[in-house]
């Protein structure tokens, strides 16, 4: 959030220092954290996130990850999500909880299926 006014501070940040999908998911916009889990969640909004892992959890799964595409992802940016979160070797099961509220949840069903296409 401070980006902007602290461009100093930031020209120092070491990518690679950093979880590569926390880097692919930066390029194009959305907020992903790499957790140790099998379940990985496709979400909008950090509330709407953080309770989905806590239903995960519940029933006895784990989340892989927080991934938070926003509320106003394109297609291309819900490919993307979908390839960050197919190449966690550890994800046996995608969790996709959006809000329409928030997100066009067309947009969001196209996204998925061209991810689909592309990553098989």
């Amino acid at each position: 959030n401070a980006e902007f006014r602290q461009k100093e501070i930031f020209a120092m940040k070491d990518d690679s220092q950093i979880d590569p999908r926390e880097v692919a998911a930066a390029k194009v916009d959305l907020n992903y954290i790499g957790l140790d889990g099998s379940i990985g969640c496709m979400v909008n909004g950090a509330g709407l996130a953080m309770a989905s892992m806590d239903i995960i959890k519940l029933h006895g799964g784990s989340p892989a990850n927080f991934l938070d595409v926003g509320g106003n992802a394109s297609e291309e940016q819900v490919v993307e999500a979908f390839k960050i979160l197919t190449s966690d070797k550890q994800v046996k099961a995608i969790l996709v909880n959006i809000f329409g509220g928030i997100m066009k949840c067309d947009v969001i069903a196209s996204g998925i299926v061209n991810a689909t296409r592309q990553v098989g």
